[in-house]
């Protein structure tokens, strides 16, 4: 089962194509009632807005956390910062670990995807943010798009692949 936050539609593209490909259900942080116990493995997916995973990942990992635990974990981050640089941001596989460190324990696949930001589509609040971020490291408010939805295939073939190798664990060699 995929768990996923949205704010804006990014974070649901990845999941709902994730979904596809895995052949399982998506179903948003903030909606995931009722969960049945069976489901065999999780794939948690968060974007990472202003600089943090968004609350409804968070309570739902709280909630669910002694399920989560019993369970192999997956997780991916959608940002705008896909790459690490010191320099210049925060960085993709930093962002990560935003999510992954919320987890009780270690995800068996991780990704980070690049997202996209419509300044027509934010809401009252988060416009004037955005707006005085960009003034504050001296660029125009123009957005971005870096959606990479053909890297969820890869993804997803990481995860089966993981997944294989938890349902059967190499022997050990006989003495």
């Amino acid at each position: 089962m995929i768990v996923y936050a949205t704010k804006y539609g990014s974070t649901s593209e990845y999941a709902e194509a994730l979904a596809r490909h895995l052949g399982v259900a998506a179903i948003r942080a903030d909606e995931a009632v009722g969960l049945t116990g069976e489901e065999p493995y999780y794939v948690l997916g968060s974007p990472i807005y202003a600089f943090s995973v968004l609350p409804a990942m968070e309570r739902f990992i709280e909630e669910q956390k002694q399920r989560l635990a019993s369970r192999p974990l997956a997780a991916f981050v959608v940002c705008g910062d896909t790459l690490w640089n010191p320099r210049k941001g925060e960085g993709g596989w930093k962002n990560l670990r935003k999510l992954t460190r919320l987890l009780p324990r270690e995800p068996f696949a991780s990704a980070v995807f690049g997202g996209r930001m419509r300044m027509e589509e934010l809401d009252a609040v988060d416009a004037p943010r955005i707006r005085a971020f960009y003034r504050q490291i001296g660029r125009e408010p123009t957005g971005f798009d870096r959606m990479e939805l053909g890297r969820v295939a890869e993804f997803s073939e990481d995860i089966r692949r993981e997944l294989e190798k938890l349902r059967h664990p190499p022997r050990e060699a006989a003495p």
